[in-house]
C-alpha cells in the first residue's frame, strides 16, 4: 500500500490549490483487495481538470481505479452542518493524509469535527 500512497502523494503534489488530501474507505480499513477503488478525497481549491490528469496517470501506472471527491472546504463545512452522511462517515472513519495535516484539517473545518 505504500507505493499508493506514495504515488498518490507525488500526484496531488502537483496541483495548486489543494490544502487537504486524504485517502478513506474499504483500502484504509484493510477491507480491499488489489482491484479495489481508491477513495480519495481533496479540499481546497483546485484545478479539477488538473487534478484528474494526474490521477489518471497514477491509475495507470498502479493499475487501480481511484475515486476522487473534491470540495472547497467551505462546501465540506456546510455538508457537516447540514450532517451529510457520507461526508460525516469519510471524517470519521479511518483516513492516510496525503497533504496537510489531520490536526489543521480538523480546526480549519470547525468544532463540529
Amino acid at each position: 500500500m505504500e507505493d499508493i500512497i506514495e504515488e498518490i502523494k507525488a500526484s496531488l503534489k502537483k496541483v495548486p490549490g489543494i490544502r487537504f488530501g486524504f485517502i478513506g474507505g474499504s483500502l484504509v480499513k484493510s477491507q480491499g483487495n488489489r482491484e479495489s477503488e481508491v477513495d480519495i478525497t481533496v479540499l481546497g481549491g483546485p484545478d479539477l481538470v488538473e487534478v484528474n490528469e494526474v490521477i489518471s496517470k497514477a491509475e495507470e501506472k498502479l493499475g487501480r481505479p481511484f475515486f476522487i471527491t473534491s470540495f472547497t472546504v467551505r462546501e465540506f463545512q456546510e455538508r457537516i452542518k447540514v450532517k451529510d452522511e457520507a461526508v460525516l462517515r469519510t471524517l470519521q472513519g479511518p483516513k492516510i493524509m496525503l497533504l496537510g495535516d489531520e490536526e489543521e484539517m480538523k480546526r480549519t473545518l470547525g468544532p463540529e469535527v
